[in-house]
């Protein structure tokens, strides 16, 4: 074959792989979750999702937190990583709301890193002086809110429905004034 139509030929099949590979990635798949890419601040209530009652986490104590044991309460899930440095600046925050609404707000840390264990987020809890639980993801909330950045937070009301999804460091003041709306 002549090097003009084999240049041809190779720029005609470089070009169709490239075709190939850009319609590819316009495809749609069916979403596992209702929720499509979530990375804005969003209030869930109208889609009134309910937290799943089978999910559970393991956590930094050994025990197996069950979401559905804490219906009744108003939860705040703060999904992060061990090694994420907004995610520890986050802390503070999360110290002051455990402390300040102890009794209406139960607070708990998943790490949605799945080379975490159990065991790093309780060095991690300890190494920090933090009181509230502690575990580790399983990539439940992960996937059900398409997780892309942490830190990012889950409250849910004392019925055991989804109310708001917040991207980033959240202020004790507005956790608080979020979690007071929904009371």
């Amino acid at each position: 074959m002549e090097s003009g139509k084999l240049a041809l030929v190779g720029a005609t099949m470089v070009i169709v792989v490239v075709g190939i590979v850009v319609g590819a990635s316009f495809l749609t798949f069916p979403e596992a979750s209702p929720l499509t890419k979530t990375t804005t601040d969003r209030d869930l209530l109208e889609l009134g999702l309910e937290v799943p009652s089978n999910w559970e986490f393991e956590m930094s104590d050994n025990s197996t937190l069950s979401l559905s044991s804490l219906r009744g309460q108003v939860v705040l899930v703060d999904l992060m990583a061990t090694w994420c440095s907004t995610c520890s600046t986050e802390n503070g925050y999360l110290q002051t709301i455990a402390d300040d609404m102890a009794g209406t707000v139960v607070v708990v840390s998943l790490t949605v890193d799945t080379s975490e264990s159990p065991s790093m987020m309780a060095l991690y809890k300890s190494s920090r002086g933090l009181s509230w639980a502690h575990g580790v993801d399983d990539t439940q909330f992960m996937n059900y809110f398409v997780i892309t950045s942490i830190p990012s937070m889950v409250l849910i009301d004392s019925n055991g429905i989804f109310r708001y999804f917040h991207v980033g460091l959240w202020s004790d003041a507005s956790i608080s004034t979020r979690v007071t709306s929904i009371l």
